[in-house]
Parts: structure tokens; sequence; C-alpha cells
């Protein structure tokens, strides 16, 4: 490792060129901290298989509770021992930026396992900033003229609610062969959104996942559109959590980039607030929403409600029902509580009113709904609006409610 370090300073001391410069210092630091990631999943390995070792024990122990410190310590030894004051105080820079994108956390020597097995501890660690401007869509649309010069851009509208849709619905794989996708798993009710969002984006391919389940998924697997769809999500991601999953993902991308000497991609530590001005809350609620009406023996309850594991994500559920508060003048509306079901560390914002729920028209009519939801929602608003009418006589409410919920359900068994 020292002859790696020796051997990349002395050629940054030959090359006067500012650009390769801050090439090889960012593969000087980005190679020590694979290094460390190598050496700390040793560690890892001996830890959980070798308890007689005592010593190991202990070390393995201080890397998992003090590795940002051991970084950025051993960091600073190399480069006191190998760079002069300038190029010390230039690799301090990179180095602190760095930081954000290569294995700073202590769930990182786990990251090309799953990025499924996270805990709030893990998500904790990761420090990100809230960021309540626009979509930045300029990176993805210069990278997507480049690559694709002869396409259609995809539009604004779409790339809103996409990002709300993936974030519900998508997943980042890392399998071991190191052939990275993109995927969404939907089923076959929404066949005909996958290939709308492959026809929008003119990436991946829609195939059968499942007989079993009758589900299909929307898989990207070409390099270059996943660079293209980390230009778009990086920066742009609402939820901590997949945030935290993205970064992981790229650091692992990049390590990728390195062994080919490309240029890697740098981790934007924001999180984008939810907005009411724009279509994600739409996708979102494509992918993870639900409008329900439950029956009693004496009244109907209406109900619009999104869930979402960790705590960290509460916090974005709890923000979206005061954006939805002040929408609708109603300090009251809805809650978040802790989910009733048997799963812990899930949560769920709840709009139970029929007002309430009648009002959700203020956004959702605006910002439409792409999937097979449209349908149900349009049926659920009618239920509402008849369900509120009192010139009709309670009978025949009653009749015209049934009549209707019935015609929902048929909606729902049809889509099966």
């Amino acid at each position: 490792m020292c002859f790696l370090v020796l051997l990349l300073t002395m050629m940054v001391m030959k090359n006067n060129n500012n650009n390769n410069y801050n090439i090889l210092i960012n593969m000087l630091n980005n190679n020590y901290n694979i290094l460390m990631m190598k050496s700390n999943n040793l560690l890892l390995f001996n830890n959980n298989n070798n308890n007689n070792n005592n010593n190991n024990n202990n070390n393995i122990s201080n890397k998992n509770n003090n590795n940002n410190i051991i970084n950025n310590n051993n960091n600073n030894e190399m480069m006191n021992k190998d760079n002069n004051n300038n190029n010390n105080e230039m690799m301090n820079k990179d180095n602190d930026y760095n930081n954000n994108m290569f294995y700073n956390n202590n769930n990182n020597n786990k990251s090309r396992k799953s990025l499924l097995d996270l805990t709030n501890n893990d998500i904790s660690m990761y420090n990100y900033e809230w960021d309540k401007t626009e979509f930045n869509f300029d990176k993805f649309y210069k990278e997507y003229k480049y690559n694709k010069p002869n396409d259609k851009l995809p539009s604004k509208e779409f790339l809103e609610w996409f990002l709300g849709f993936f974030e519900a619905d998508g997943c980042m794989t890392i399998p071991k062969n190191l052939n990275y996708s993109m995927i969404i798993t939907s089923h076959k009710k929404d066949l005909f959104l996958l290939n709308y969002i492959k026809d929008n984006l003119l990436m991946g391919n829609v195939v059968k996942n499942s007989n079993k389940l009758d589900n299909y998924r929307w898989q990207v697997y070409k390099q270059q559109d996943i660079k293209l769809l980390i230009h778009l999500f990086n920066g742009n991601t609402v939820l901590p959590v997949r945030y935290v999953k993205l970064s992981m993902f790229i650091s692992n991308i990049n390590m990728k980039l390195l062994k080919n000497n490309e240029p890697i991609i740098n981790i934007i530590n924001k999180c984008k607030l939810p907005r009411l001005d724009n279509s994600w809350l739409s996708g979102f609620t494509d992918g993870e929403g639900c409008f329900s009406i439950g029956k009693t023996q004496s009244f109907y309850r209406v109900i619009y409600n999104i869930n979402q594991k960790y705590i960290a994500n509460k916090y974005i559920l709890d923000y979206i029902l005061n954006l939805l508060r002040e929408l609708m003048n109603n300090n009251n509306l809805g809650g978040v509580y802790m989910h009733s079901s048997k799963t812990k560390n899930v949560y769920e914002m709840r709009i139970s009113s029929m007002e309430g729920c009648s009002k959700l028209r203020l956004y959702f009519d605006k910002y439409p709904l792409r999937s097979y939801k449209f349908l149900v929602y349009k049926n659920w608003l009618k239920f509402i609006d008849m369900a509120m009418n009192k010139s009709l006589s309670k009978d025949i409410r009653k009749n015209k409610l049934m009549i209707m919920l019935n015609n929902i359900r048929n909606i729902s068994k049809m889509n099966k």
C-alpha cells in the first residue's frame, strides 16, 4: 500500500496538469479507502469465525466503532509522510469530499452483500442535508443528450413522477458478479406501467418475473443506462433510506470504475424535501399508497395511507402530512402512527376523515396517478361524494353506496 502511495505521489509531482493531478489524488484516496474496506471485511470475517483470537476481536470492535476516526487518522498520517504542505492541503480537501463517497460508515463493509440489511443505526450514521429546492435534472439531461443524441428527452413531469415511483417500488442490486442492475417489479395489472416507463426512458426491457406470482419486471442492466439513472437519482432522492442505499450503490459502482480507470461519480449528500407542486407524491402513491373503504354495521370508513419502514423515513411522512394540512387548511388532518401489524419499524401516514380524503383531489387532480390506482382513486372519490351528499335520503344513499362499493371491489378483482 505504501508503494502505491509513493508511486502515485511521484506521478503527481511530475504532472503539471491540474485535471490529471486531481484525478490521481482522487485515485490515491479512493484506493486507500478500498484497501481499508478490504481490511475491514477480512477482520469482520475473522470476528465471525474465530472467537479464539482476542486481539482480532478487539481490533474488529475498534474498527466497527471508530471507522471514520481510523480512516481520517490514517489518511492524515499517509499524507503527512508522502506530500508537501500544498499537496497535503489539497488532499485533505479531496479526502473530506470523498468521505461522502467511499465507505465512511460502519455498514459500508457489508454493502456488497445486500442493500436490504440496514438498521436504523446504520442509516443514522450517514450525513446528508435537506434541500427544499426543485428537482435538478441538468446533469441527467446533459448525459442523456450525449449518450442518446437521437432520442427524445423524457419530460420533467414524467421524471418527477418516476422518481416517486422508483423510491416506492424500485430496487438497486449489487450481485457477486458485479453486474449491477436497477429493477421495478409489478403485478400484471401494472404491466402497461412498466412498458410506459421503458418507452419514456428508452432504457431496459420488460420481462416475466414469476409465473407463480404472475408479475413482471422492468430491468436495466446496460451500464451506460445505469449511469444515466444514477445521475437522475443523485441529489434528487427524497427518502433518507433511499439516499443511503443509493450512496452504497454508487460506492460499489465507483470501485468498478476505478478498476477500469474511468472517472468516478461524486455522491451528492442531499435529500430533497417533498413538495406539492410536482408529481413526486403521485408517483410515490402509485407505488406505496392505498385508497381503501371499510364498512361497519353503522357507517363506512374511507382511508388514504402510505406506509414506510425506518424511523428516518417517518420524518418524510410527517412532512407530507403537514404539506397536505396546509393545502387543506386543516391542522387536525390525519396522523402518522406506528404500524399496527407485527412488523416492527414500520410507520403509516393515514387520513381517514371523509372531508380530508375528499380534498385530496386538490393535489391528485392536478398531478394524476398513472397506475391502475387511478381507477381506484376515481371511484373512491365518487363514493366519498355520494356518502357526503345529504340531499338524498338515507336509504337511497345507502343503496347507492353499496352498489358503488361493489363496483370498486370488481375493479380490484379484475386487476388480480
